[in-house]
């Protein structure tokens, strides 16, 4: 069974409101480094693999799509 975040700081009974606060902030300011780490090893994969687009044809299919 996996844990979240709220169920590991609500197993440590030893600690305060300001404590659980801070250790609930580094948490999830470690899920996004995680994530952003994640992201952009999936994007270096894409370039790797030929898997871009120009910036003129995105911004010309951003265009389309919100101009129609």
């Amino acid at each position: 069974m996996k844990l979240n975040i709220d169920d590991i700081i609500a197993s440590l009974q030893n600690l305060d409101n300001n404590e659980r606060t801070r250790l609930q902030n580094a948490l999830f300011e470690l899920q996004n480094d995680l994530d952003l780490k994640e992201a952009i090893q999936e994007g270096l994969a894409d370039v790797k693999s030929g898997r871009v687009s120009s910036h003129e044809s995105v911004m010309k299919e951003i265009k389309a799509k919100h101009n129609s």
